[in-house]
């Protein structure tokens, strides 16, 4: 894995770009609020920037299923 020196310690690249990233999407979501507090004419530009921001850092739902351990093709004699 690549590796960025940052502070003289070595730190792995994909790390420093998840933590730009979502820096950049807070600076978003924030200019967005101030936007729409303020009342500017382009609402509904910083409404969509807003909400696909949001969409971006939340987490995927994940369905969690229960396995059982019998199987269900064996019948019970």
């Amino acid at each position: 894995m690549p590796e960025w020196t940052w502070c003289g310690q070595a730190v792995p690249k994909s790390e420093i770009a998840f933590f730009c990233q979502v820096l950049v999407v807070y600076i978003i979501i924030r200019t967005s609020v101030h936007n729409l507090t303020v009342g500017t004419e382009t609402q509904s530009l910083w409404i969509i920037l807003l909400s696909s921001s949001v969409g971006y850092l939340m987490p995927s739902p994940v369905i969690k299923v229960e396995k059982d351990h019998v199987s269900p093709d064996t019948s019970e004699q």
